[in-house]
């Protein structure tokens, strides 16, 4: 009873003396990049290397890869998946049938607290 009782009574001080709800949630993540077309096949984008628009790229944590989200390169090459609130692995993908990857098509990482903000380029001949 003490427990449930010191709870009550420290959740509200802790809105009034930080001004965050004591029960927040965390920020969501964001991914988000280029696909270009990479004319010197190097896997590193120039500033003459243009962005390749129409592909697209999904974006789908690990352990629930039913979750996947797509989306398609704007004129300029680039996408974003917002709001992304799983943690753990995850994969990020290309779909660049057609043409030829000068980086991965595929990459994973990690993702554990709210608030990150990762970025990743794709080449393409």
């Amino acid at each position: 009873m003490r427990s449930v009782l010191a709870a009550a009574i420290a959740a509200p001080l802790l809105l009034a003396v930080t001004g965050v709800p004591a029960y927040a949630e965390e920020p969501a993540s964001t991914m988000s990049g280029y696909v270009f077309f990479d004319a010197n096949g190097d896997g590193v984008r120039q500033a003459d290397e243009t962005g390749a628009a129409g592909f697209e790229v999904s974006f789908a944590p690990v352990s629930f890869p039913d979750d996947a989200a797509r989306v398609v390169t704007d004129d300029n090459g680039y996408y974003r998946f917002a709001d992304i609130t799983a943690k753990g692995k995850y994969s990020l993908q290309l779909y660049g049938e057609g043409h030829t990857h000068t980086t991965p098509w595929a990459v994973g990482g990690s993702l554990g607290n709210g608030g990150v903000d990762l970025g990743h380029d794709f080449g393409v001949q």
